[in-house]
């Protein structure tokens, strides 16, 4: 993975760029290139293949690298001009910044590409775990040591805010990334690994602004449209008309009579939505072959009639009034192959 050598090797100079930061003609820079090449026992030397490469050998067009831009700076420093070494230094250590953040924007798209690494839990857009390993190019041992340090210091993350846990994995906001990136990068003991941390803490904010795009979005509304329902709800399953409390403890699930992938449309509307139980929410779509088999409203009225025959009339009313009002949806589901 070409991020993991070190700056100094990667290609990635124009030689009219590099003519700029000397304030020479391009010819001028030329020159110095052949006279490094015309005298093999001298000191001077560039390397092709490690100094520079070619993208056009007609015309003599290349890219090179930050150690062979520092041997003309030496060349030029001792012969030329005073002084120009440092100068050049400086504005390597610019451009090796401007490239380690366009890396570090690479790896997290390439890592984060598909929406569907990405969920939305409380309100916030998280990554899961084995993503940030690979977006901070480590390993689990080493992410987790970083995650006990976090929870440590003085700044540690918060539950369902930075990061989340479901089903004893790890999911992590965008402030977790951060600070997980930067007490990384205050830890490791490669410099260059260091600086790809920094540079990942930087750049992972508005990298990540860019993949929320609209499914995520529609996400967050979602999300934000079952809270509501359970607010609605009196945060009670309408089939038992259980409440969770500390003698009877059980989580809660929103469940959308038409399904969300097969009806987008309806997928934050008040009415399409129901809170029950969540083992109750999983025995329904168990019995339909898994979450991913797209549901209607039928279906549900013939499971909560078949599986919970003792349910409150009340629920069979409401039930039909919503099929009045989106039955009109009841058309022919969108694919939800993906």
């Amino acid at each position: 993975m070409a991020e993991k050598k070190n700056l100094s090797n990667l290609f990635s100079i124009k030689d009219s760029e590099l003519a700029q930061w000397f304030s020479i003609e391009l010819q001028k820079l030329d020159e110095i290139v052949n006279f490094f090449d015309s005298d093999r026992d001298d000191d001077w030397d560039l390397v092709e293949d490690q100094d520079y490469i070619y993208v056009d050998r007609k015309n003599k067009i290349r890219i090179f690298s930050a150690k062979g831009a520092l041997k003309i700076a030496t060349y030029l420093d001792q012969n030329v001009e005073k002084g120009i070494w440092k100068k050049i230094i400086e504005i390597i250590f610019k451009h090796e910044k401007k490239l380690r953040e366009s890396l570090a924007r690479k790896i997290i798209m390439e890592q984060l590409k598909d929406a569907s690494s990405i969920i939305v839990h409380n309100g916030y857009p998280m990554i899961h775990k084995q993503s940030l390993r690979r977006i901070l190019e480590t390993n689990g041992w080493k992410l987790n040591q970083t995650f006990n340090n976090v929870q440590k210091s003085h700044q540690p993350l918060e539950l369902d805010v930075d990061f989340a846990e479901r089903e004893q994995e790890l999911w992590f906001a965008e402030t977790g990334v951060f600070l997980m990136a930067e007490s990384m990068s205050k830890t490791l003991t490669n410099k260059s690994r260091q600086k790809m941390c920094e540079a990942i803490s930087g750049q992972f904010s508005s990298a990540f602004k860019l993949l929320t795009n609209a499914e995520i979005q529609t996400q967050i509304d979602i999300d934000k449209a079952k809270k509501k329902a359970k607010t609605r709800d009196k945060h009670t399953c309408q089939i038992t008309h259980k409440k969770p409390d500390k003698y009877n403890k059980f989580n809660l699930s929103v469940h959308h009579l038409y399904c969300a992938k097969a009806y987008p449309h309806l997928a934050t509307v008040d009415m399409n939505l129901i809170t029950i139980s969540e083992e109750i929410h999983k025995e329904f779509h168990g019995l339909l072959g898994g979450f991913d088999k797209p549901c209607t409203l039928d279906d549900f009225i013939d499971f909560v009639h078949t599986c919970y025959p003792e349910h409150d009339s009340k629920l069979t009313l409401r039930l039909q009034r919503v099929k009045k009002v989106l039955g009109h949806s009841h058309i022919k589901p969108k694919s939800t192959n993906r």
